[in-house]
């Protein structure tokens, strides 16, 4: 990973930013930075949850989020994988974010 991308990415996990926000921020500065669209994503965005208030609510909630960290930034509308290195970041704490919600999830769904 590019050390400048890594000295952003702890600037903001000091002052408390969520990786949401975060993610969100580099997307735009990104834009700035090198004037174009957003890349393609390999999926679409969740846009329903049930919110049926019920016991199994917590987990579908967990699922969906879970199910939104799949959707990986691609480099070109073919499937390449990212060349920027703020897109690759962002990748790549999507694949974090999945691996600990699949440990919850695991846990509330046994539990």
């Amino acid at each position: 990973m590019d050390k400048e991308v890594i000295v952003i990415l702890k600037k903001y996990l000091k002052r408390g930013v969520s990786i949401d926000d975060l993610q969100s921020e580099l997307i735009q500065a990104n834009c700035i930075i090198y004037k174009s669209e957003l890349p393609p994503m390999n999926g679409e965005a969740v846009k329903f949850v049930d919110a049926t208030p019920d016991e199994g609510y917590p987990l579908r909630i967990l699922r969906a989020y879970r199910q939104q960290c799949d959707c990986m930034w691609m480099g070109t509308t073919d499937g390449a994988e990212p060349f920027n290195p703020l897109i690759k970041a962002m990748n790549d704490l999507n694949k974090q974010r999945a691996i600990i919600l699949d440990k919850v999830i695991e846990k509330l769904k046994d539990g």
